[in-house]
């Protein structure tokens, strides 16, 4: 039998919040800074962050290690998150050159990054992962173009090009809302497309529900399309589009089915690989569900080790 570990006091709300918070980010072996501990607080903090950090600390419930705070007495994940934002770093000299190449393609309205990069942090095995979005009727086009691109130039390689994630400018509210997709929404970084990315962040509001105190930044300046992407939209007509455009989803959708079907039920299926003519989400690894999990456990497990309720 495991007893709880003794706390020195009963633990204040915006304590319990920097738990949940470092909980969250210990899945990734990440930890965090002062200013990203509060960012990323799944509650609005009642007094300065500093002061609740420093509580805990003198519990001895968290560590704080050249500047970084942690559930984990281990120098080993400070280096660790110190190298992944070091390669970060070089990769987004690719990323924006990538992100660039992306804008000029047909009916492409805006690229931002997501996963790992756009918080950051990668490491040998991160891909560059891409968030677009697209015109109305055209998104299955534009995956399909991505694809070919892929397959042609990079060896059908997603180190460089992971789009995973396409909607187009008439929905732009991501449907699925949860802590995971809060951070997801949050942490995307802008790389081209600005007025596109102020009606997405408008659209998508109910992120600060999760994260009441973070505050979206757009440090890009706004482009516009170009004459060959003009060029490039005005070629075919747009009946013929239509038809290829439903000819593309019907094809991804049915690959999809036959390799990955198989590997999840109904329910995980429909929003792993959520698919209809305004969106695209391609996560075999339903990563999601694993994330939600793992934090679920931890802040189960935590909360017994410690006796306290973290629960929200």
């Amino acid at each position: 039998m495991i007893l709880a570990e003794t706390i020195p006091a009963a633990i204040a709300e915006d304590e319990k919040n920097i738990l949940r918070t470092l909980l969250y980010f210990d899945i990734f072996n990440y930890p965090l800074t002062e200013s990203e501990i509060l960012s990323f607080s799944p509650q609005a903090m009642e007094a300065e962050v500093h002061y609740s950090i420093a509580t805990l600390l003198d519990k001895e419930i968290i560590y704080l290690i050249d500047g970084f705070y942690c559930l984990q007495n281990e120098p080993l994940i400070i280096e660790r998150r110190k190298k992944g934002n070091c390669l970060a770093e070089r990769k987004m000299k690719i990323a924006r050159r990538l992100s660039k190449l992306i804008s000029f393609f047909p009916f492409v309205r805006s690229v931002m990054l997501s996963g790992s990069i756009s918080k950051g942090y990668m490491d040998k095995n991160s891909d560059i992962d891409y968030f677009i979005v697209t015109e109305t009727g055209r998104l299955w086009l534009v995956r399909g173009a991505m694809a070919i691109i892929r397959r042609c130039f990079l060896f059908n390689s997603h180190k460089y090009l992971c789009t995973n994630y396409f909607i187009d400018t008439n929905n732009l509210e991501i449907e699925q809302k949860n802590i995971f997709t809060a951070i997801e929404v949050a942490t995307l970084k802008p790389m081209t497309g600005t007025s596109i990315v102020q009606q997405f962040q408008q659209a998508n509001k109910w992120y600060s529900e999760y994260l009441p105190n973070h505050r979206a930044d757009i440090n890009f300046k706004e482009d516009h399309t170009t004459a060959l992407q003009n060029m490039g939209e005005k070629m075919i007509g747009s009946k013929i589009l239509d038809r290829m455009d439903h000819w593309c989803m019907k094809k991804f959708m049915s690959r999809w089915k036959e390799t990955y079907r198989h590997t999840m039920n109904n329910d995980d299926f429909s929003i792993a690989f959520q698919s209809a003519g305004h969106v695209s989400r391609s996560h075999p690894g339903f990563y999601q569900k694993k994330v939600l999990t793992a934090y679920n456990s931890r802040i189960t497990e935590f909360g017994n080790r410690f006796n306290i309720n973290l629960a929200l």
